[in-house]
């Protein structure tokens, strides 16, 4: 009985941070209430849970700073330079006002699949969005969920070499590859974008029939770049930063230099060093073009905006970090090992649910991949190099489920650097990212299931 009430003070917890954050209550308040909710049902020293809960928050604060600071830098360069409405007004002439799905959904995949931590990708692609946005009139509050479109789906989970965690992981545990299953995660792929993509334009055009277009009230004022025609950089300069993010990560994630790695002294060092460079260029870009006092105001506000992102993204890790340590969060992790079925379905029910309890994609997948009964579970009944590289596509597709509920970090995170909230953009979020992950996850069981494992 214990059992049960423990799991229950997990799942009212995290129901009471969800609807407090979709309230608008600040997300330090709403965790404090949650973690009296998860107390009261697991009973623990509340000065320990306390701890935990601040400690998650710090130690979560430390290991990001360094990423959401220089991201928030170089978005807003990319803005105040004028290349982000260059290369808007560049895909404007070349594909037509309806692209502005396509290619901002595009983009971010592009930087997702090129190595750029997905949790920071949107402080990349927000200009760009909200130029493409002020172009097509549409209303700023889709943006977050055509940005997770590419953020948060394909290019983080099915693409085949993704060099995201939520693709690496598995292999340290199944001794697969990169690329494992690649026709399933195309097909997962397709099912995602297509089903994503037409749903969004489908929103755009209800979203117009309500008279609703780019409202520049939605925007905080100098938080996007006015500059226009011939103040603009070419389409080639402008693109240039882009590329030297992508290729320059993938040069510092994989080159050794003289025996030493990046990554080795952090794990984002390679992204981190990347964008200093390209940052470093836009600066001399928005100077030869007599910009100098608007990029170094750049800087100035960059190195104030990064806070409340993170801020608010380190204290839903740190309600996290309460949740793992009560013994409900224990039982619920036994009573997922337990799980006797399909283990290609186990394996997608597992890691989707404990992603939805930690609100972490790569956190599902580590605390049941870390089970060496529910590995075994799997693993003896899956074989062949061929099972276990189907296993791996669905259990990455699956992580990127029920983590996406209201309460996960990295949605907090896109709203708050799309100056949106979970009341005006959150229904469009759950369908991209939790409908229609989930319908691809259950196809990828099923096909998996008759032995189609390529």
């Amino acid at each position: 009985m214990s059992n049960v009430m423990g799991i229950a003070g997990l799942v009212l917890g995290l129901a009471v941070l969800s609807i407090l954050i979709y309230k608008r209550i600040p997300a330090i308040l709403a965790a404090l209430a949650a973690t009296f909710v998860v107390m009261i049902f697991n009973p623990t020293d509340p000065w320990a849970a306390l701890t935990t809960l601040f400690g998650g928050i710090g130690g979560t604060f430390g290991t990001y700073f360094p990423i959401f600071f220089f991201a928030t830098i170089y978005g807003k360069l990319m803005s105040d330079t004028g290349c982000a409405n260059a290369i808007a007004e560049f895909f404007m002439k070349l594909f037509g006002k309806e692209s502005v799905i396509l290619v901002i959904s595009v983009t971010t995949a592009l930087l997702v699949y090129g190595g750029v931590t997905a949790m920071v990708v949107a402080f990349t692609v927000f200009p760009l969005g909200v130029s493409l946005c002020r172009k097509a009139n549409i209303s700023k509050t889709l943006l977050p969920a055509i940005i997770q479109l590419g953020q948060a789906t394909f290019a983080l989970t099915a693409l085949p070499g993704t060099p995201q965690l939520n693709n690496i992981i598995p292999t340290a545990y199944l001794g697969t590859t990169s690329t494992a299953a690649p026709v399933l995660g195309i097909i997962a792929t397709l099912v995602m974008f297509g089903l994503g993509y037409f749903y969004l334009k489908h929103e755009v055009k209800k979203s117009r029939e309500r008279g609703e277009g780019f409202d520049e009230n939605a925007l905080r004022p100098g938080s996007v770049s006015e500059l226009s025609g011939e103040d603009l950089p070419k389409p080639f300069f402008a693109f240039l930063p882009i590329i030297m993010l992508i290729v320059l990560y993938m040069i510092f994630e994989r080159v050794s230099f003289g025996g030493y790695q990046l990554k080795n002294a952090n794990p984002y060092a390679p992204v981190c060093t990347a964008m200093i460079i390209a940052i470093f260029y836009l600066l001399i870009l928005g100077t030869v073009m007599g910009n100098r006092k608007t990029v170094a105001d750049s800087v100035l506000n960059g190195a104030k905006e990064w806070i409340g992102p993170l801020l608010s993204f380190s204290i839903v890790v740190g309600f996290g970090k309460v949740i793992s340590s009560t013994a409900g969060y224990e039982s619920l992790v036994n009573a997922v090992t337990n799980l006797n079925m399909n283990p290609y379905l186990s394996a997608a029910l597992s890691v989707t649910l404990l992603a939805g309890v930690t609100g972490s994609a790569s956190g599902g997948i580590n605390i049941a991949l870390s089970s060496e009964k529910l590995v075994q579970s799997w693993t003896s009944q899956l074989t062949t190099p061929a099972q276990l590289g189907a296993l791996h596509r669905i259990i990455s597709v699956s992580s990127c489920g029920l983590d996406s509920l209201p309460h996960c970090g990295g949605i907090l995170a896109t709203l708050d650097v799309c100056q949106e909230t979970h009341s005006s953009s959150y229904k469009y979020i759950f369908m991209i990212t939790v409908v229609f992950t989930l319908i691809a996850a259950a196809l990828l069981v099923a096909l998996a299931s008759i032995g189609f494992l390529y």
